[in-house]
């Protein structure tokens, strides 16, 4: 087999799909990258197609900086199934270093697509000692312990949480790492109206996700300039955290250390930290992966043309051995070196069912089984190209993973608020009478049953949500469908009423709550449905907005701690309930849910009522003997009817 030379795309395919390959050129050995000690430093690069592989060392990350020097090349070795290496025996400590690669016909200059630090734009790899980047007292930081029933997502973008002056946060931390360790920061000095981390603690949320923080290519890291905005979904170096979210990107040393002190900042105050992750697609073709070894990370189709899944130019091949094995090893490195508490897989249905069954596995050996929290997008921007008899991580598929891997549940999400992809499309609590499709959702999810595409197998898998960083904010979807805008950020009692119940059904449906920021303080984005590089005033969390919408923050910690206190709410394992009843009463939905026998302490049944009306509205609930555990609802004169307030959901408990 010729894996040397120029050939075609179609022609590397072929060879990349053949037995042979895959059994001569496959390094599982997580030993990629560099091993650093004082005496001596090795480097290996997988590179099977390579004619030759030169090690580049410099002075400095970029050639712009100060006594920036090239200061040697070495040729390296090609040794063991695709593998070059070399030993340099002086200390490298803090150098940085590229590789030449020629593969291909070509010769071209890259970045360690397994380097763990890297210089600005992270255009040279780094050499370091890890240890040097720990935080006082790392060590004994852990990973958080949720018990699966508590676990409350909240959903962050590292720029929008301390961006706005009113945040509190020092300047020089603010859009920063830092900026999540300042504690005792308040709006306007009111300490009734905490911000950063020490609200985030008042919340009670147990987690949050944090849209991407890996080296990202949009933002020029050499200017520092807090006004440049992007989520970050193109991916440079994966095993690598952001500079521009670093007080100094320049040395790659601390955006590590800064990432570290984020973390154990947030898990001091026992709230995990979830990172968005994007092994999906790379931001370009002309990546670090194409020029160690040409088309292998990406999937071509039948034409010779890169396969599109992502709509973002290219689509990763994670049913290519090396590339899901470079997966798993990121997502160890992560968890092992950072603390890591979870995953979220961006366009999780590019990646093949096998491939994320492996990462759960791995990580389940690893750390336990269930503890690191693992969810991702069921589904794709476009057609794939993946090998034969391999299956994508879409909502069909879902009964393959492991029970552990959830995912988002964008049925939920429309049902309750309307159609993200038509604005005006109106749901249950927001002008559009969907009784009967939001009753048979509730029926089948809370009697396990497969929900339209969902093949999930336990309620554990469902992600529950209504918004997120993606299309419009819950607030201007329900600005926009009731017909009141450019009124985006004005206090609406209306709209206040629909934000509840949304939430209502959200955290009162068996399975994993999950919100955007801020959508607990009616969060604005002002009909901006895809801010990706929007300003960053358009995207930053506006603090002002948790005293004006104080009711509505103050409904949300409600909700937060009605999932730590009513377990059988998330239901992950179908064990809590004996049985359940979803029914329309006098225009209502109600939910009746048999409680277990051997978990019943107070209450045999709990009954959950949805009111979508603009009016009040009286149900029959057959006795006396009952508690309101939640919500506005009165006994009426005659004892044995519930007058329910207007959009709104009440909880009561029989014995």
């Amino acid at each position: 087999m010729n894996i040397k030379g120029k050939k075609t795309a179609l022609e590397w395919k072929e060879i990349f799909l053949s037995t042979k390959f895959e059994k001569n050129y496959t390094y599982l050995q997580n030993d990629l990258g560099y091993t650093y000690s004082k005496d001596k430093t090795i480097f290996k690069i997988w590179a099977p197609t390579a004619s030759s592989v030169i090690l580049n060392l410099y002075t400095k990350g970029s050639d712009k900086e100060e006594n920036s020097k090239k200061l040697n090349s070495y040729n390296m070795e090609e040794v063991e199934n695709g593998v070059w290496t070399i030993s340099i025996n002086e200390d490298l400590k803090n150098l940085y270093y590229t590789y030449t690669i020629e593969a291909n016909g070509e010769i071209n200059e890259t970045n360690d697509i397994n380097a763990k630090a890297c210089g600005i734009n992270g255009l040279r790899s780094m050499i370091i000692d890890l240890n040097e980047t720990n935080p006082d007292n790392w060590l004994e930081d852990k990973q958080v312990n949720i018990p699966i029933e508590e676990r409350v997502i909240y959903e962050l973008h590292i720029k929008d949480f301390s961006y706005n002056k009113n945040s509190g946060i020092d300047e020089k931390f603010r859009g920063k790492y830092l900026a999540f360790t300042q504690k005792g920061t308040t709006l306007n000095n009111d300490k009734n109206y905490p911000t950063g981390i020490d609200y985030l603690k008042s919340l009670g949320i147990t987690y949050v996700h944090l849209l991407p923080f890996y080296d990202f290519d949009s933002i020029d890291e050499t200017n520092n300039n807090i006004e440049e905005f992007n989520w970050g979904y193109d991916p440079v170096n994966y095993n690598v955290p952001e500079g521009s979210y670093s007080t100094n990107a320049y040395d790659g040393k601390v955006r590590i250390r800064e990432v570290k002190e984020m973390i154990k900042a947030l898990h001091n105050e026992n709230i995990g930290v979830i990172m968005d992750v994007v092994y999906n697609h790379t931001h370009r073709l002309d990546s670090n992966f194409n020029k160690t070894v040409p088309y292998y990370y990406y999937r071509i189709n039948n034409e010779g043309k890169y396969s599109d899944g992502s709509a973002c130019g290219n689509e990763t091949a994670s049913d290519n051995i090396m590339y899901r094995q470079y997966m798993i090893n990121s997502i160890l490195h992560w968890v092992k070196e950072y603390h890591i508490d979870g995953f979220r897989f961006d366009l999780m249905g590019i990646h093949d069912t096998e491939t994320m069954n492996e990462i759960r596995y791995a990580l389940d050996r690893e750390f336990g089984k269930g503890k690191i929290v693992v969810y991702g997008e069921p589904w794709t921007a476009s057609k794939l190209a993946m090998k034969e008899n391999y299956k994508p991580t879409t909502k069909e598929n879902l009964g393959l993973l492991d029970e552990n891997i959830s995912a988002f549940c964008d049925v939920i999400r429309d049902l309750v608020k309307g159609d993200v992809f038509i604005e005006k499309n109106c749901g249950y609590v927001n002008g559009n009478n969907l009784n009967t499709n939001l009753k048979e959702y509730l029926y089948k999810v809370w009697n396990n049953k497969m929900v339209e595409e969902f093949t999930a197998k336990l309620p554990k898998q469902f992600i529950n949500y209504v918004s997120a960083h993606d299309n419009l904010t819950l607030w201007d979807k329900l600005v926009i469908t009731n017909n009141k805008e450019p009124n985006f950020k004005n206090y609406d009692e209306e709209l206040i009423k629909q934000n509840k119940l949304a939430a209502s059904i959200v955290f009162t449906t068996c399975g994993i709550p999950f919100f955007q920021a801020g959508e607990e303080f009616a969060r604005t984005k002002e009909g901006d449905e895809n801010s990706y590089k929007s300003s960053p005033k358009i995207n930053a969390l506006d603090w002002e907005r948790t005293k004006e919408f104080e009711d509505l923050v103050q409904y949300y910690k409600k909700l937060i701690n009605l999932r730590k206190k009513l377990l059988i709410l998330c239901n992950p394992n179908n064990e809590y309930i004996e049985s359940a009843n979803v029914e329309e009463r006098e225009e209502l939905i109600v939910v009746t849910l048999n409680i277990c026998e051997k978990i019943r302490k107070k209450y045999s049944k709990i009954i959950i009522i949805y009111n979508n009306k603009n009016n009040y509205n009286i149900v029959d609930i057959d006795n006396t003997d009952f508690d309101i555990i939640f919500g506005k609802c009165f006994v009426n004169i005659d004892k044995n009817m519930l007058k329910i307030n207007s959009k709104s959901m009440c909880i009561i408990g029989k014995n």
